[in-house]
């Protein structure tokens, strides 16, 4: 099907741009970034009018606390992530042939992570004064993480340059919670059910990789457990683990601190426009899940193309980042009332400015990528780590004084530390180049 795709377009084009649709390579990534875009797309847009249709449903209050376990719970991820997936994306490009060990390895080292993000979880929501029932619905939404583990087989099939098949089994478990969704709207169903609905999407689509990579040829009962191996992984995932604390805090810190500061209605007010800025979040993982390899695979083999390739991701993201942030911004008013309607007026304001934080999220995750091909690890953490702080230290000090819209500067201004602190490095590497050659 792809193969009569690109004739098609290679028949409509001029006869000296053909060769673009030659290249081999250039045919494979575009084919896999094709797939993730079309599934994170098809995802996106159903899950995303669905959540409309929620938020409608349930109205800014029970919306709010729905927002609430969801970004509670979002503070304790970095522990199941532990830093596994970066590394072993690079590890399966760079040694194919250990697939089963770093497989399994890996494995375990999520499922024990994700254990102890439930359990973390779980404590947390006891310790902080919470309702019976918010308490319930954050135990239930935090076990999801023992299920998340199975994402190794995501990580392997884009490795591999072959999504298709970690796509549909995303594109299967979407359709089972959609539908889920659509039943608990019309049955008049409340929370709880929305959270046990989340939990089923978890574990349908674990259930679905595995079963895509058996389909595939492979088998899971081949992967093992390398003490050695894990140790490898580790010492060079837990700088990763750090930042992604950092990262995952600081992407949801904002919701809870509002909910903490400001109550449940503010919040989903503010939620519901995060929602309408979080449409756009798939766009640079689509692309750094597909041309990561490409990228690591030109730093082992020509500094010149590597470099280059750096220099159009990070033109790309940036680009694309003003694509969304200019219309959205002017048309922020019109997008809430088509979307939430009148109870959600209040939302535009925080849309207008919080679009413009994709600029520093669409570039900061490039940058991102590139310290990770260059195994700058600790340089992530320290950047995701002061973004934190920024966004902490300016949440404390604008939600007070100019409430939802100071949330909203708060996350615009620390979204973008991480793009300028690695800009600064590269920077300041470069600089000392230029010296120690003029020297």
């Amino acid at each position: 099907m792809s193969d009569r795709i690109f004739s098609t377009i290679k028949a409509c084009l001029p006869e000296r741009w053909a060769w673009i649709f030659e290249h081999e390579g250039l045919r494979r990534y575009s084919e896999n970034t094709g797939w993730l875009f079309l599934g994170q797309v098809f995802s996106l847009l159903v899950s995303f009018f669905i959540g409309v249709w929620l938020a409608r449903y349930l109205g800014p209050q029970q919306y709010g606390i729905a927002s609430y376990v969801v970004s509670f719970v979002g503070l304790f991820s970095f522990i199941s992530y532990l830093g596994v997936d970066g590394i072993l994306s690079r590890e399966l490009i760079n040694y194919p042939e250990s697939r089963d060990a770093l497989l399994g390895t890996s494995f375990r080292l999520k499922l024990a992570g994700g254990c102890l993000a439930f359990l973390a979880a779980s404590a947390a929501a006891f310790l902080i004064k919470t309702d019976p029932f918010t308490r319930l619905l954050i135990f239930l939404y935090a076990s999801t993480f023992i299920f998340q583990a199975a994402s190794v087989i995501s990580i392997f099939f884009q490795a591999r340059v072959e999504s298709r098949s970690s796509v549909l089994a995303q594109l299967f478990a979407t359709l089972i919670s959609a539908g889920l969704k659509i039943f608990l709207i019309v049955s008049g169903q409340g929370l709880l059910w929305l959270i046990v609905i989340y939990m089923i999407e978890i574990v349908v689509q674990a259930l679905a990789y595995f079963s895509a990579y058996r389909l595939r040829g492979f088998s899971c009962f081949a992967w093992r457990f390398d003490h050695k191996l894990a140790g490898e992984i580790w010492r060079g995932a837990w700088p990763l683990m750090l930042s992604g604390a950092a990262y995952f805090v600081y992407l949801k810190v904002d919701q809870v601190m509002i909910g903490r500061m400001m109550g449940e209605s503010p919040l989903g007010l503010y939620a519901a426009a995060v929602r309408v800025v979080e449409a756009a979040y798939f766009i640079p993982l689509v692309f750094s899940s597909s041309l990561f390899p490409a990228i690591v695979n030109a730093k082992k083999n020509n500094t010149v193309s590597y470099r280059r390739r750096l220099r159009n991701f990070y033109g790309l993201m940036l680009a694309l980042a003003l694509l969304i942030a200019i219309p959205v911004s002017g048309l922020s008013g019109y997008i809430v009332d088509f979307l939430f309607g009148a109870p959600y007026a209040a939302a535009a304001p925080i849309v207008r400015i919080y679009v413009w934080s994709d600029v520093g999220l669409f570039v900061g995750w490039a940058a991102s990528q590139h310290l990770l091909a260059e195994s700058r690890t600790k340089l992530i953490f320290l950047a995701n780590l002061l973004a934190l702080s920024a966004n902490v230290g300016l949440n404390l000090w604008l939600i007070p004084n100019f409430g939802l819209v100071g949330a909203a500067w708060a996350s615009l201004m620390s979204y973008l530390a991480i793009p300028v602190i690695v800009v600064g490095w590269t920077w300041f590497r470069s600089l000392r180049r230029v010296s120690g050659e003029a020297v």
